[in-house]
Parts: C-alpha cells; structure tokens; sequence
C-alpha cells in the first residue's frame, strides 16, 4: 500500500469511528464495540497491509524457540550457552507453539495481533474503571476510549512491532494489564493479581523490573497511608511475596544456567557513558516530539488536580517517567521499539486529562465537539508522518535475500560448519541446523565482553567487535558479507566497496582486516538472479561445490 493511499485510508476510518462513535454514545456498548471496530480496522491496515514487515532480530528468538522446542535447550548454537534474546516469555510460548508444528514466523504474528487486542481490552478496563467512579467529569465519554485506540492503531510504533515478529506487543500489553491491576488493587481488591502479571512483564522484557520497582514503591506508600496499617501491611507482602515466587525461582533457574546477571545483549548494546546517555537522550527527545509525549504528561498533570484520581495519575506519571529514563540509558531503537509499550497510559491518561478540562471548562457541546475534534484531528495528522519509512523496501528484501541464503546453507554445507554473520537473525534460523557465529556479540558472550573504544557513540547493538577472536580463535569457515550485486565481484572490487559502503566502525574493521583476505576466499552465490558475496577459509574451499557457487 502506497503512503497517500495509506494516510487517506487511515483517516477515513478514524472519521467514520468517531462519527459512529458520537452517533451511539447513548447505547454505551454500542459505542464500545465501533471504538474497537474502528480501532482494529485501522491497526490492520497500517500494521500488515502498509508495513508488511517482518524484523530481522525476532528470528533471533525464534531461533532460540526452535532449539529449545527440538531438546537443544534454550541455546543460540549446538554448544555453550548464551542468553542472546531479552524475551524469555515470548521465546517460551513461541517454543510450545513449535512443539505442536506451527510455523513460527506466523505464530508470532498472530501473538502479536492478539497482544495488541489485549492492550486494546486492558485500556478499556482502566477507562471503565475511572468513568464509573467519575461520571459526570467526561471519563465516561465513548469517545475518549475511541480516542485512545484509535491514536493507538495511527501510531508507527504500535503497528510496526505489533506484526514484526517481536516482544513488543506482549510486552504492552501486561505492562497494562499490570497497571491496571494495581490501580484495581488499590481500590480494596485482596488477590494481589498485579504482581503475576508483573513477574510476566519482568520475564518478558528485563525493562518489566522498572515496573515491579516503581509500583512496589507505590504499595508501600498504600500501606503507610492507609487507616488499616496491618491490613495493608499483609496485602503487601503477599503482593512481594507473590512476586518474588515466580521471579525469583526464574531468576535464579537463568542466572545458574547463564551465568550472568544480565542479559547478553545487555552487554553488548548498553555502555554507561556520556556518549551513550546523549545518544538515548537524543532519542528520547525526539521520540517525545513524534508522539506527543509532552501534551500527554500536560494531560496527566491535569487528570492529577482530580482529587479522587491523584494518586492514579501520580502513580501512571511516575512509571511512564522512570521506564524513559531507563529507554535513555538503553539507548533506544528504531520506530521507538522501548517507547512503544508506554503509550497506552501516557495517550490514556493525557487523553483524560484533557477530557476533564473540557468538561470543567462547560462549553456547549457544539464547542466541546469541535475543539476535541480539531485536537484530535491534528494529532492524526502529526502521527501519521511518522509511519513513511523509505527502508522499508529494502528491508523487505534483504530478509528475503537472506532466507534463501539461510536455506541454501543449510542444505549445501557441511553440519561442522561455523558461518560468522552481522545481520544474524534471518539466515541463522533458516540454516537452523548450523553453529553461527555473531560478529556483533549480541549473540557472543566473548564479543559481548569485549571492550572498545567510543562505546556508545555508534548504532545501538552495532558496536562490538573483536577481530582476534574472530580470526584467531574462532576461524569460521564462512563469513557472509552480503554484498548483494548484478554481477559477481573480485576480491579487489569487493574490498573497495566494502571501504565504500560499510558505515559502521565494528564491520569496516572485521571486513578490512588483512587477515581476512588472507586466509579466505572470495565466493558469489546466485540466489534469485542476484549475487551475495561470502568469505570462505581457504582450506574449505574444496568442500563446497555448487552449481549456483562461484
């Protein structure tokens, strides 16, 4: 689907939702059912149909679930160990699904799809929540849940990870779920449920802890302002006591598995530097302007001059707050990937916010109708922007490219084969049965603990490398280089257009070294009337013979 095509789509859908959504607010559940309608509607047509995208780095998980479903363990090769992925739930639940034959690649989607329907019911929940206890502050108005989903399903980031492949939509979605738990909770509940969905978010990404923190804080603080101390002293420790059950018996299963306390990838995207907190800084700032993160906080601070809804807009303020200032310090991603999950509290709760206002300020309903439609007309339009990536195209074929060369790897070479790759996700799990090795570290714990100058100034997860363990230590047999041309090249125009097209520090200096052109071959495989470049060691050349191999 072209862009314009896209943006008049979109908008046509988001009119009509709203439209209908106006026309029923007298029959509430009528009303309900278009906002989600329409909703859903929207996020299909910009997730699956304009992205049509499918990230290289969840077949990195899905790698790990496919060996962990055939009785390899939760292992990245055939040997050693190594927590390449930060999705443990995910990977687990992708692995079961594996287990009773599905495809992987449309399972994930699907779990995607339907993670986002359940961030969908999770901000119903809290809407429902807040509307029933404040009906006459405009809480209770179908159009403010409308609002939200719809401004949801226009968001780039909610549609792009939502059908990638990735963690992101579950991730959301018990982030949700889990705070509209607790504010549940806070209101008398006694099964302390906020904190399993909490040890799920927590298992699901590692950001999830910033979550368990801030809200163990905020039950702390219920304990000391409420008239029944010893109550709520015992509703307390069986939320803490809950929560470590389940995390912690899990924590301590990967930490004698894996060794470390964190994550591989930790190691190897993360460096606590000034460069690397301007970078997510940066990110942060810019990502904050894109999605209108500053009018939603405004919207917060407002919903908080709420007296009976203080402490809940403290409370969403205070968790979106601190898991940004964690997206700083990881550095961020593309299509805000650490941002995304935040959304639906911040456009749930400014969005509120902003309804309140307008009740308060007791314009006729003519008025009030045209001012939230100009508001939310214009922050359609600064969503929809950001949702034009010219990479697509590219990307798309790349993992295209890199499925074939995946496949052909794994039929043609021999099972000893080590193959060093960059883009690792894509090839690797279609070669599932061949050891790889991650030139980036991510998936290393060598490269990953591999110190190096300016960490933290480059493209986050970009940055590792180490040559003499690549070319001394590990020596594998193919490394894939990937330049992907009409013709095949020589050895002399390859290495000129890899000092000419290579942007990144790690892979101009693996590819640059003169080991390499020392002790491997240049070798043009054909896939699809094209040619990618690989790099064998020179004593395997007689090994690996093809039709379609140069």
């Amino acid at each position: 689907m072209s862009f314009p095509f896209y943006v008049l789509t979109s908008l046509a859908i988001a009119a009509v939702t709203m439209l209908a959504v106006l026309s029923l607010s007298s029959r509430r559940w009528l009303a309900v059912l278009a906002a989600f309608a329409g909703a859903t509607a929207l996020l299909l047509v910009h997730g699956p149909l304009y992205f049509d995208f499918y990230a290289d780095d969840a077949y990195i998980t899905l790698r790990y679930s496919q060996h962990l479903a055939d009785g390899l363990g939760p292992n990245w090769n055939s040997e050693g160990r190594v927590e390449g992925y930060t999705t443990f739930l995910w990977m687990g639940t992708l692995a079961g699904l594996a287990k009773l034959g599905f495809d992987l690649v449309d399972a994930s989607r699907v779990l995607g799809f339907l993670s986002l329907l359940a961030t969908f019911a999770a901000v119903y929940r809290i809407w429902g929540l807040w509307g029933g206890e404040q009906p006459k502050s405009g809480l209770r108005s179908p159009a403010l849940l409308a609002a939200v989903l719809l401004a949801l399903a226009l968001t780039d980031g909610v549609a792009f990870w939502g059908f990638s492949g990735m963690e992101t939509p579950l991730f959301m979605a018990l982030l949700t779920w889990s705070a509209y738990l607790y504010l549940r909770e806070r209101r008398g509940g006694r099964i302390p449920w906020s904190a399993f969905a909490l040890a799920a978010t927590a298992m699901t990404r590692p950001e999830g802890l910033i979550a368990v923190g801030v809200t163990g804080l905020f039950v702390l603080y219920d304990v000391a302002a409420s008239p029944n101390r010893r109550q709520a002293a015992a509703r307390a420790v069986a939320w803490g006591g809950v929560f470590l059950a389940i995390y912690g018996s899990y924590f301590l299963w990967r930490y004698s598995y894996y060794d470390f306390l964190l994550p591989n990838t930790y190691y190897a995207k993360v460096g606590l530097n000034l460069a690397a907190l301007d970078r997510g800084l940066e990110h942060v700032t810019a990502s904050g302007l894109q999605y209108q993160l500053g009018a939603m906080v405004v919207g917060l601070a407002i919903l908080a001059a709420n007296r009976h809804l203080r402490q809940d807009a403290a409370y969403l303020l205070t968790l979106t707050g601190v898991m940004l200032a964690g997206v700083v310090v990881e550095g961020g991603d593309t299509h805000a990937r650490f941002i995304t999950p935040l959304l639906p509290l911040l456009y749930l709760g400014g969005l509120a916010g902003f309804a309140t206002l307008l009740k308060r300020a007791a314009l006729p309903r003519a008025q009030t109708l045209a001012v939230a439609g100009l508001a939310l007309a214009l922050g359609g339009l600064a969503l929809l922007p950001a949702s034009q990536d010219a990479l697509l195209p590219f990307g798309r074929r790349s993992i295209e490219e890199r499925r074939q060369l995946g496949e052909w790897l794994n039929e043609n070479t021999p099972p000893h084969y080590v193959i060093a790759d960059f883009a690792i996700g894509a090839t690797a799990y279609y070669a599932i049965d061949r050891d790889f090795l991650d030139m980036f570290g991510l998936n290393d714990v060598v490269i990953a603990h591999t110190e190096i100058p300016g960490m933290g100034s480059g493209i986050t997860g970009h940055e590792k490398y180490n040559a003499d363990y690549v070319y001394d230590e590990v020596r594998p047999e193919i490394i894939v280089v990937a330049q992907v041309r009409a013709e095949p090249l020589t050895a002399e125009e390859l290495l000129q257009s890899i000092r000419e097209t290579s942007l990144l520090p790690a892979s101009y200096l693996l590819l640059t070294d003169a080991r390499l052109w020392r002790d491997y071959e240049v070798r043009a495989l054909e896939l699809g009337g094209r040619w990618m470049h690989l790099l064998q060691r020179r004593d395997t050349v007689p090994d690996l013979q093809s039709p379609r191999l140069r």
